[in-house]
């Protein structure tokens, strides 16, 4: 910049000196000139006057000693008096007559007008003028009274040379002067223009310097102290400016960096905190969306559409492991195959799980044995959600680049993860609350709350898909005589195997539901009342097979049960119940430890039951 400011400041002092200059020659030139043609048209007037009072007064043996003097003149070079033809014939040829004429002479006595020529070169400046003599009656002297000539006529003239170099060479030295003078001022001017102005280019300089940094993203840069007091303000205006900058955005940095982690690729502070709080921004919308879902399902479904959409993952599986259960259910899952199968039923396999640390593997070392498909790399990334539960999320791909990039989102797909934590805790601990109010203590059967909730959700997408459900009704033969004989615990106990020989039966799409008492109600979904007969069979047996120990004793007990199809049987869910229960005290009746299947023709005469 300096250099530019220079540069400039030259040519600027340049581009108006040099003309000033020139106008300076021109005028002077013009005015010397004028000067010395105004002279020169005096002296000549004063020659040709003086030589008319000569003649006037009859003395023009006087003229040489008059012509003489006027040659002796500073100046004058050369002087000659010119005669017409018109004189010539008047009164004879002169030694005047026979001078050879210059052009300009020539030109002046055929128009009889005053004419000057500058002949100039390196050397010497000469100036020639010529004004001539007009016959005129009505001037004095009257040349008419001389003369045989007209009114205008033009007698003769005077033509003179002046030596006018002097005035050049004075003027030449005036203008000099001038421009040194002018010269001198302006160094002195530049001079102390430049000195004064020095610190602003300094400053200007250095506040461009800190401004490319910042530019770049180098905020710790300060403009140096100034002299000069408008910049010394300017100066704390900008440093305290860059100071403020520089620890709020580390301030920033540091403050969103404890809510999320994330790495930007971006080197500018200022980019990067943007990027913070915007990725922080899309956390807490996200959190947001999910805290106002209605479920888990729901919830799982958003973070397998925010991996997938955001993230860009092809391959995944979330995966949610309840210690209680020992066993790993599948949640989400998007175009995945399963890698390690055998977790899903001992839970101790998922190195996840166990460690509770992000899992990456390793195309070295078999980092979990789990994995039986090696073609495939993978990251499994626990999420603990309590004691009992953690999820997992699986991520899997066949390609090494794809893996590698998968890795460089982790850091920031665990904020999303991370945030969802308490979401995903909060619908679990409804969800279990909920189990909890809806499942028997004792039996760890659903009770009877459960069927409103059945009713609400399953019943009426079985209606539309016409998906059978076999209503299975049960109740322990005699089981007044257990409490009564050995106690309320042998009762229970009873209660409990029963339960036990159900589950032992059915599978894991069919409900338990503690109905009352030592009855119970299994739900058998998608299943034909010729299919229900079996099971009912195989519990009836398994379960009058069982020695209960009660005390000192063991006892065998049997089970009667009822059945009915829905909605073949009625499309009324209460009214199926009914009928299940009602073929159960039929099943009663007929001697007990027996299996009643209602139909919809028997519906009507089992009302009276």
């Amino acid at each position: 910049m300096r250099k530019k400011f220079n540069y400039m400041l030259i040519v600027f002092v340049v581009s108006v000196f040099i003309p000033v200059a020139m106008l300076l020659v021109y005028s002077f030139r013009h005015f010397s000139i004028d000067f010395s043609k105004d002279k020169a048209y005096v002296i000549a007037k004063l020659t040709r006057d003086g030589l008319t009072t000569h003649m006037e007064n009859g003395i023009m043996d006087k003229r040489a000693e008059f012509l003489a003097k006027i040659k002796g003149l500073r100046g004058v070079k050369g002087l000659r008096v010119l005669r017409s033809e018109t004189v010539d014939k008047q009164f004879g040829k002169s030694f005047e007559s026979f001078q050879k004429l210059s052009p300009l002479e020539k030109e002046v006595l055929q128009t009889g007008k005053e004419k000057d020529k500058l002949i100039e070169d390196a050397n010497k400046v000469e100036l020639k003028v010529v004004i001539p003599y007009i016959a005129s009656a009505y001037n004095k002297p009257n040349c008419l009274k001389c003369h045989k000539a007209k009114e205008g006529e033009v007698l003769g003239a005077i033509s003179m040379n002046f030596d006018i170099t002097y005035v050049r060479d004075y003027a030449i030295g005036i203008i000099l002067k001038i421009v040194g003078i002018i010269l001198i001022l302006t160094i002195i001017a530049l001079y102390f223009l430049n000195r004064h102005l020095n610190a602003y280019i300094t400053f200007f300089e250095n506040l461009k310097n800190v401004m490319r940094h910042a530019y770049n993203g180098e905020y710790n840069y300060r403009l140096p102290a100034s002299n000069e007091k408008e910049i010394q303000e300017v100066f704390r205006w900008i440093n305290t400016l860059m100071d403020k900058i520089e620890h709020n955005l580390q301030r920033i940095a540091t403050a969103v960096h404890s809510f999320v982690h994330y790495s930007s690729k971006k080197t500018d502070p200022l980019h990067m905190v943007t990027d913070l709080v915007e990725e922080l921004s899309n956390i807490y919308n996200f959190k947001n969306i999910i805290d106002k879902d209605k479920d888990l399902e729901q919830i799982y479904g958003r973070i397998g559409e925010l991996l997938n959409k955001k993230f860009g993952l092809k391959q995944f599986c979330i995966y949610e492991i309840n210690k209680k259960d020992v066993k790993r259910f599948v949640r989400f899952e998007k175009e995945y195959e399963k890698i390690c199968p055998k977790a899903d039923e001992d839970i101790s396999l998922c190195r996840a799980y166990r460690i509770k640390e992000p899992v990456y593997s390793n195309s070295i070392i078999d980092v979990c044995s789990a994995v039986e498909k090696k073609e495939y790399k993978y990251i499994c990334i626990p999420l603990v959600l309590s004691e009992d539960v953690v999820v997992v999320v699986n991520m899997i791909t066949k390609d090494e680049k794809e893996f590698e990039e998968i890795k460089e989102k982790v850091e920031t797909l665990q904020n999303y993860l991370t945030i969802s934590k308490v979401s995903l805790q909060t619908k679990l601990l409804m969800q279990e609350l909920q189990n909890q109010s809806l499942i028997d203590r004792m039996t760890g059967a659903y009770n009877r709350r459960y069927l409103d909730i059945f009713m609400k959700k399953n019943v009426p997408q079985a209606l539309r898909a016409n998906v059978p459900y076999t209503i299975m009704m049960l109740d322990i033969d005699h089981f007044k005589m257990v409490n009564d004989t050995y106690g309320h615990d042998a009762g229970d106990k009873v209660i409990k195997i029963l339960v036990d020989t159900i589950k032992e039966n059915i599978r894991k799409s069919d409900v338990v539901v503690r109905f009352g008492g030592e009855e119970f109600l299994v739900l058998l979904y998608n299943c034909h009342k010729e299919d229900s007969l079996q099971i009912a069979e195989n519990i009836r047996k398994s379960f009058s097979k069982k020695r209960i120990d009660v005390g000192d004793e063991k006892i065998h007990k049997t089970v009667s049960i009822g059945l009915c199809e829905f909605p073949k049987d009625t499309k009324q869910f209460w009214h199926a119940i009914k009928l299940a229960d009602m073929a159960l005290y039929q099943a009663k009746e007929n001697g007990r430890n027996k299996i009643v299947a209602c139909n919809s023709v028997e519906a009507e005469k089992m009302k009276e039951y």
